[in-house]
């Protein structure tokens, strides 16, 4: 590793150490704060050899974020410690996560960075990469968003920045040059929506279509199309820590600029031959 990246790490390291009992500018209110079963009894660790990790198999991009969170821990020079969760919810309460980074993690990884989007109880690292929401279709006459007859459905992943964008462009055309679209509670439901012929286009996270192209013939057969009209919808993918891990959160941060300047988050995405850019 870099001795670029080495030393002013170990500057934030020995900070973490040094000033641990110092409180960030802006702690959240008590209130806001959701409260974990046992958190009274939930203590913080004191090894700071270590930089406790955690990933979540429900996210498609979780074998990536093991290899960008070892990376990150090797350029802090300390031992990665992963603890993966494992759950049969298609999302969890936002307590949840509370009680992960409490009881398991010093930093969740895959996290959409989505602007005024996080409660103030967490702060996030900055990116470590990019990715984009994307229109697929198995139709081979359409190329682009735009080449998509009025009338025909569009299947979306409800919620999302890009579903947002995507309906307010649709109330500027004219009534009878408007496409049907249909909310999706998931991006696996955006797409199973498109294998039977619900909708005729979906418009799904890219990282979700990359995972499920690898596991289904039928899905790898889709094609990403241009979203011209719309511009792309990108957004940055990094972790959450508790707010209170100011110095730690600088260190990683520090990581992930030095790991993207010398190659390394690029490398990691090549490998895995992921849909996602490196975070400038």
């Amino acid at each position: 590793m870099p001795s670029a990246l080495r030393f002013p790490v170990l500057i934030a390291i020995s900070a973490i150490a040094a000033l641990s009992s110092a409180a960030p500018a802006q702690q959240p209110e008590f209130y806001d704060v959701p409260f974990a079963p046992g958190q009274w009894n939930i203590g913080r660790t004191l090894d700071q050899s270590h930089l406790r990790y955690c990933v979540d198999e429900r996210d498609p991009d979780w074998e990536v974020a093991v290899s960008i969170a070892d990376a990150i821990a090797a350029g802090l020079l300390l031992e990665p410690q992963q603890y993966v969760i494992e759950s049969d919810m298609v999302r969890e309460d936002i307590t949840k996560v509370y009680q992960t980074l409490l009881e398991h993690c010093d930093v969740q990884m895959g996290f959409k960075l989505i602007p005024e989007g996080l409660p103030e109880w967490v702060i996030p690292t900055r990116p470590y990469y990019d990715a984009q929401y994307v229109f697929v279709t198995s139709d081979p006459d359409i190329l682009a968003l735009g080449d998509m007859p009025a009338g025909r459905p569009i299947g979306v992943t409800m919620g999302t920045s890009a579903h947002l964008q995507l309906l307010s462009y649709n109330t500027t055309l004219p009534a009878d040059n408007r496409w049907p679209i249909f909310p999706m509670g998931t991006n696996d439901l955006a797409l199973q929506s498109l294998l039977n012929g619900t909708v005729v286009t979906a418009l799904v996270w890219a990282p979700s279509l990359w995972q499920q192209q690898r596991e289904n013939p039928e899905i790898a057969a889709l094609r990403i199309i241009d979203p011209t009209p719309l511009p792309a919808t990108r957004l940055g993918v990094g972790g959450l820590l508790l707010a209170e891990q100011t110095y730690l959160r600088t260190a990683i941060d520090e990581a992930i600029t030095a790991l993207t300047a010398d190659g390394t988050i690029g490398a990691i995405i090549d490998d895995y031959d992921f849909v996602a850019t490196p975070a400038e």
